[in-house]
């Protein structure tokens, strides 16, 4: 393709075999759209392609990119790229044992709980309220002290717990895999003579646990290999036998390994201790633990079955008297993930069961055993509460919301006449339920949604639940809501909402923190993209300028414009609906966009933005040669830059343009092809999924 070093300002727009258009003066097409009815569109169409030629031939700049995902990296692509943090992708299951808290951090809209962050602020509280009662006094009084050994045992292991998940995101030799493959390498190779005792294998395998590299679980079992075979090794000094410590520390690598098979071979491992038939290597409860926690990541429709039984057997040795083994909220939040994630028993007629039911009757078992055996351990804290809620959140089975709903109102109950901090709704329970109407797809759902909005906002401000505070996830998610609802007032309400979060974060009491963010703003912008209301692309551009004013004033990171609200504007020029003169100024927005996006710092078009800009085409602009070129030019813009998708290849299949389609594409309009039959530097860019994608614009 021909080069364009320069804009010319010129009065046609010239066709040439390179395809190769010269920018045009830009207020010539203003003047000529007063002027002229349906052509209007047209001679706009052809000018607006103008910019976008230059776009396609300009030098790469060196402004600031958004990470690509390393799926979508080659090393023949010439896109430019970014180095990004390798951290894991898969999204971890709502139990995640000792998680790190960045690895529960939620994306926009997820509408997933961060339940580790949620779980230490209940830790964090029973510990403090620990600590007043130390004395068995309060306010002057003497306070009977219930079951005051076993409760500081388990908050002692609790915070000793924590202070170690702490000291691994601080180890820099754990987060080091090439100090970690060299250093298993060497103790692989260990012989009798060599330096090195079983807490060096113990903190390897413990180090590989939560290296989140593909080969972890490889690696710990090979360093439990090597440990029993020195240990069954004559003349074996016994400091390398592995214990149950070790055995527990392999099942916790592999649980979080997300292979397929992690249940079972975490299963395995649990009945080779078993099978020992030494004391010193019985399971105990982590042990059990960590095998559910396996099977709750595993993608096994038997998975949650398995889990459930390993449940009953913890329950089973406790009744019998092991006192190593009982089962725990933890180990039944494993148990929840679990059947949240099963989609049903597949049969001839079709899928039956669900698993968000099957995880809401988890917690009447909680409650069951808690009242038959005493064992205080196994009753449902918010924790699980949440689990249950976000399990019904996802589920998208008929009145899941309502359902949550109630499950709120028995937490609220609960906490009211029993004061049990350990099952007070926070902030990120009302929002679970907020998400789960948004998601219900019922006609009241928004206003559902806002109403609970409602009440956590009367709940914080009476003093009621200091814990219930809306932040902007909760605001986000109602807006959400408004977005789905197909409501007429749809816009009229995220409007009023958007202006009520700068209202409460600009409110002299400075009690409020939910100033609106990137996520408020593209949010706000989809509920107009996807009403009838007239004007919605110019109203969509406004507020999109409306924000960069924001974020040019404060310098607010979360208010920075990226591809996301950049994609939401174009959406809603996409869809816009109305007379020649509103089809042109939807153009017109759209052309600005894309080109700003090209041009600007906040990130690079991806394939939702030039799929989302030949729908604009298609929508409005007539079919004719101009638009034949602008395809042309955006299609090649598309594939220099590596993101020739999916969405980009359907839509020009939508548009029905056979010739055009085989001649840029060079396959059969009519003919099944997958990306990867294409030219590897046209798609190595692509982000196929909206939860990566999502990841593409975390900073």
């Amino acid at each position: 393709m021909k080069s364009c070093t320069r804009p010319q300002q010129v009065n046609n727009v010239a066709s040439n075999s390179q395809h190769c258009i010269n920018r045009v003066n830009y207020s010539r097409m203003v003047s000529t759209k007063s002027r002229c009815g349906r052509s209007t569109v047209i001679i706009a169409g052809a000018l607006f392609v103008s910019p976008l030629a230059i776009a396609a031939f300009r030098v790469p700049s060196s402004a600031a990119r958004p990470r690509l995902h390393p799926s979508v990296e080659s090393s023949n692509c010439n896109s430019r790229r970014r180095k990004y943090n390798n951290r894991p992708l898969v999204n971890a299951p709502v139990l995640s044992v000792s998680l790190d808290a960045d690895e529960q951090q939620q994306t926009s809209l997820s509408g997933n709980i961060n339940i580790h962050d949620a779980a230490n602020d209940i830790i964090s509280r029973a510990v403090e309220q620990q600590n007043s009662k130390a004395n068995g006094v309060v306010n002057g009084q003497s306070q009977p002290q219930s079951r005051p050994q076993q409760w500081q045992k388990k908050q002692h292991r609790y915070q000793k717990q924590r202070n170690i998940n702490n000291s691994r995101k601080n180890n820099k030799a754990m987060a080091d895999p090439e100090f970690l493959r060299k250093r298993t390498d060497a103790l692989l190779r260990k012989t009798e003579g060599s330096k090195a005792d079983k807490r060096t294998f113990d903190w390897l395998i413990d180090a590989w646990s939560y290296s989140s590299e593909e080969d972890a679980a490889d690696q710990a079992l090979s360093l439990l290999s090597r440990m029993e075979e020195l240990r069954d090794a004559d003349n074996t000094s016994a400091v390398v036998a592995p214990d149950v410590k070790s055995y527990t520390k392999v099942i916790n690598a592999v649980a979080r390994s997300a292979r397929a098979d992690a249940g079972e071979r975490a299963e395995e491992i649990l009945e080779r201790m078993i099978h020992f038939g030494d004391p010193e290597l019985r399971p105990n409860t982590f042990t059990y633990t960590y095998v559910i926690d396996a099977y709750a990541r595993s993608p096994s429709p038997k998975a949650p079955h398995a889990a459930q039984r390993l449940i009953e057997e913890m329950e089973r040795l406790r009744a019998e008297g092991d006192p190593e083994v009982r089962p725990t909220t933890r180990a039944w939040n494993s148990v929840i993930s679990a059947w949240a994630q099963w989609k049903g028993e597949e049969m001839a007629w079709g899928r039956i069961g669900s698993g968000a039911e099957r995880a809401q009757a988890c917690l009447d078992i909680m409650e069951e055993w808690a009242d038959a055996t005493g064992n205080e351990e196994v009753r449902p804290n918010s924790y699980n509460y949440n689990s249950v809620i976000s399990a019904l959140a996802h589920s998208q089975d008929e009145g899941a919301a309502s359902r949550a709903e109630k499950i709120l109102e028995r937490m609220e109950t609960l906490h009211r006449t029993t004061g049990d901090e350990k099952i007070k709704p926070r902030t990120a329970t009302y929002n679970a339920i907020i998400d789960a109407w948004a998601k219900s797809g019922e006609v009241d759902a928004a206003d559902r949604a806002e109403l609970l909005l409602a009440h956590m906002m009367e709940l914080y401000e009476t003093g009621h639940n200091a814990d219930a505070k809306p932040n902007v996830r909760s605001f986000n998610s109602v807006l959400n809501a408004w977005a789905k609802s197909g409501h007429p007032m749809a816009p009229e309400r995220a409007a009023e909402l958007l202006r009520r979060m700068e209202e409460l974060d600009g409110s002299s009491d400075g009690k409020w923190d939910v100033s609106p963010d990137a996520t408020s703003f593209a949010t706000a912008i989809n509920v107009y993209a996807r009403s009838h209301a007239f004007g919605k692309a110019k109203i969509a551009h406004e507020l999109f300028l409306h924000m960069k004013e924001l974020y040019d004033a404060s310098g607010k990171e979360d208010l920075r414009p990226n591809g996301v609200v950049y994609n939401s504007v174009l959406n809603a020029c996409a869809f816009s609906i109305g007379d020649l003169e509103e089809q042109s100024q939807a153009l017109d927005i759209a052309n600005a966009m894309l080109v700003g996006l090209d041009e600007g710092p906040y990130g690079r078009p991806d394939q939702v933005t030039y799929g989302t800009y030949l729908k604009v085409i298609n929508n409005q602009m007539p079919a004719g040669e101009a638009q034949d070129q602008v395809v042309e030019a955006v299609f090649r813009k598309c594939a220099k830059d590596g993101m020739v998708g999916e969405m980009v290849l359907r839509q020009l299949r939508e548009m029905g343009m056979e010739e055009v389609f085989e001649k840029l594409v060079g396959k059969s309009f009519w003919g099944e092809f997958n990306l990867s039959d294409l030219p590897r530097e046209w798609t190595c860019n692509v982000i196929e999924g909206k939860r990566m994608r999502r990841w593409q614009f975390r900073r």
